[in-house]
């Protein structure tokens, strides 16, 4: 098993600074780096709670919840092509974006090098 080595910045500042090792095996397409960032900030936010609220929502709370994603989609449709194709969508398609967008594990990551002669 071919193994790397990184280093682990938690965003509490309360939390130690650590080195941990990945498995490189899963190659880009089965990234453990990738994996290991998007559990650790979907863990450390409230996106969890909220994919739980979502999914645990009553279909009155939904439908409010359809209703203020309307009003929020009116107000931008001055500067938004797309907002009035958001306004026309029905309430369960924008409860499912909301939940993409809203409640998926995310997290973008930037490659640094240090610089060497060889590079």
């Amino acid at each position: 098993m071919s193994m790397f080595k990184y280093v682990f910045i938690p965003a509490n500042d309360s939390k130690p600074i650590e080195i941990r090792e990945g498995d490189k095996s899963g190659g880009l397409t089965d990234d453990i780096l990738s994996k290991s960032a998007k559990s650790y900030f979907f863990e450390s936010t409230d996106k969890g709670a909220r994919a739980a609220a979502l999914k645990d929502a009553t279909p009155e709370q939904r439908k409010v919840l359809a209703d203020q994603l309307r009003e929020e989609v009116k107000t931008a449709s001055a500067t938004s092509p797309y907002a009035s194709q958001m306004a026309a969508l029905d309430d369960e398609a924008l409860i499912n974006i909301m939940m993409t967008t809203h409640t998926s594990e995310t997290c973008e990551i930037t490659a640094l090098t240090v610089p060497t002669a060889s590079n």
